[in-house]
């Protein structure tokens, strides 16, 4: 059974204020804690289902905590439907520190640029492709879903381990900023502008993408240096914004 201290602080990472307070996000599964566990984050503690303590995969997992110095603690079934997020929890958990989020963690290589994006299985898709594609910067607006949603990290499976996230008041302000004293150009992607096949791959740009519903709001189109489409042939009226992201990640690889 879990400490009394240990339940309240879990329950209370479900929500996005308390993470946001604390810097401290929960991944769940075999999969998520192994990745967290061998990835350069901080892994502060690994709750385990007490049961499942001798199986294999959960005997690795303990060894490989103790290994890096992580606590490892046990819970018993009454305290499971108070901690997990899933229907059908497999067992383990681990409570993950956020890394230090601003533009100085960025290396110099390109930026996918994200603003209101709102569905936590499209953010962790589009996190993910760029893990795949080698691009290790994501900048996102204020109105962007939280990349340490639940829902989205479980859809990165594991890529957010591995990349640099910087989630900003003003987009405005930090895109004039990245363009001014970073001399990056701003390429949007957009209903009305050229054919995507015409970028270029650079390092020092910046790739925007908007909602699906609103596209690039207004005042981040006034400071663009170019548009870019991806044509349709069908009768669609726009492109899923994972399945734009990857289009586009996938052409500049």
């Amino acid at each position: 059974m879990l400490e009394k201290s240990v339940l309240k602080h879990l329950t209370k990472l479900k929500l996005k204020k308390n993470r946001k307070e604390e810097l401290e996000f929960v991944v769940e599964g075999l999969k998520g804690v192994n990745d967290a566990l061998t990835s350069a984050m901080e892994v502060i503690l690994v709750v385990i289902d007490g049961k499942l303590r001798d199986e294999k995969d959960f005997v690795d997992i303990i060894k490989k905590a103790e290994n890096k110095g992580v606590a490892v603690t046990y819970c018993g079934r009454q305290d499971i439907d108070k901690i997990k997020d899933t229907e059908t929890f497999s067992g383990i958990l681990a409570v993950i520190a956020q890394r230090n989020s601003t533009l100085d963690n960025f290396d110099d290589g390109p930026i996918i640029c994200l603003e209101d994006i709102n569905d936590p299985g499209n953010l962790g898709t589009i996190i993910r492709t760029a893990d795949w594609f080698g691009f290790k910067n994501i900048l996102l607006s204020s109105d962007t879903v939280d990349v340490y949603n639940p829902k989205t990290v479980r859809s990165t499976m594991g890529s957010v381990f591995h990349l640099n996230f910087f989630k900003t008041a003003n987009l405005f302000q930090t895109l004039e900023k990245i363009k001014k004293e970073y001399e990056y150009k701003l390429y949007a992607l957009d209903l009305n502008g050229e054919d995507y096949k015409k970028i270029k791959s650079e390092n020092k740009v910046v790739y925007i993408f908007g909602s699906e519903s609103h596209g690039i709001s207004p005042d981040i189109e006034k400071i663009v240096d170019k548009s870019y489409t991806i044509p349709g042939q069908g009768k669609a009226e726009s492109l899923n914004v994972a399945v734009s992201a990857a289009i586009i990640m996938s052409h500049l690889s």
